[in-house]
């Protein structure tokens, strides 16, 4: 819910501004290098490929506080590449939603889920306009939604029209039985085929632990969600994918910094810079 848009970012960089003697010390997190195997709450696992960077929970939340943004309790993980130099990242979430229902997903309308995604967006660009944030259009399908019934993930991918370029939001959702877990990477449009080999190596390497898998659902214990999947689907692109993202963020001081991708690149940098550290 929390991942960087495309072309422009509203980062409030309180906590990680440059003073006026000097650059900013780099945050210090306890990285944890692949390959490894490593937890996700109660919920699940996942296997860490070599070539792949990993923070814990604690850490996860830690470092969106420092990009400036809000964590919702939600973050299980973040993982991005082992690189220094790496200029993306995918927060783990879970959500517990309950037990979600996937009997749409043998007919569902591709078409009207992008119809909704489109009037969603549209009144949300309501809110963009009085925050002085340029509208942005939902475009299309990138990659319609496919799910895989016997692993019980689905993915898709969704463009949309910024100010000032083409984003793309790549999106799956792995079921549950309490809920699912959501990974998101949002970058431009033109980088997507870079994108997704990452997500679908996590997605693969992602799975719930025994008592917590989508086939262990008991209908007379569980809690079932409220949408099935393919609303869920609609919603998660427009609230977690093209606009929440987006929206620009509010701090005590109320100042907005725009950067541009050329910074962005530098801000993660120094984030996400990779310093020996000891993993409990």
């Amino acid at each position: 819910m929390h991942v960087l848009p495309f072309t422009l970012v509203a980062l409030f960089l309180w906590g990680l501004s440059a003073p006026s003697y000097g650059e900013p010390t780099p945050p210090s997190y306890a990285w944890k290098e692949g390959p490894a195997e490593v937890t996700l709450g109660e919920q699940a696992m996942l296997k860490l490929p070599a070539g792949y960077s990993y923070l814990g929970q604690k850490d996860t939340q830690r470092a969106l506080k420092d990009m400036g943004n809000f964590p919702s309790g939600t973050e299980l993980a973040l993982v991005t590449g082992a690189g220094d130099q790496t200029q993306w990242f995918v927060v783990i979430r879970f959500i517990d939603a309950g037990y979600v229902a996937d009997d749409d997903a043998a007919d569902w309308d591709a078409d009207a889920m992008l119809a909704s995604m489109k009037e969603g967006t549209e009144a949300a660009n309501e809110k963009r306009k009085q925050m002085g944030i340029a509208p942005i259009t939902v475009r299309g399908w990138e990659e319609k939604p496919r799910y895989d019934k016997q692993s019980n993930k689905v993915v898709w991918a969704v463009s949309s029209q910024e100010q000032n370029g083409v984003g793309v939001n790549y999106n799956t959702l792995t079921l549950g039985r309490h809920g699912y877990i959501s990974m998101n990477m949002v970058g431009s449009l033109e980088d997507l085929p870079q994108l997704k080999p990452h997500t679908n190596v996590l997605l693969t390497n992602l799975n719930f632990v025994d008592g917590k898998r989508y086939t262990d659902f008991d209908s007379t214990t569980d809690k079932v969600a409220a949408v099935g999947l393919a609303a869920l689907i609609a919603g998660a692109a427009f609230k977690s994918g093209l606009l929440a993202k987006l929206l620009l963020l509010v701090v005590a001081f109320k100042k907005i910094i725009i950067i541009g991708i050329i910074a962005l690149a530098a801000l993660l940098t120094r984030i996400f810079k990779k310093k020996p550290a000891p993993v409990s």
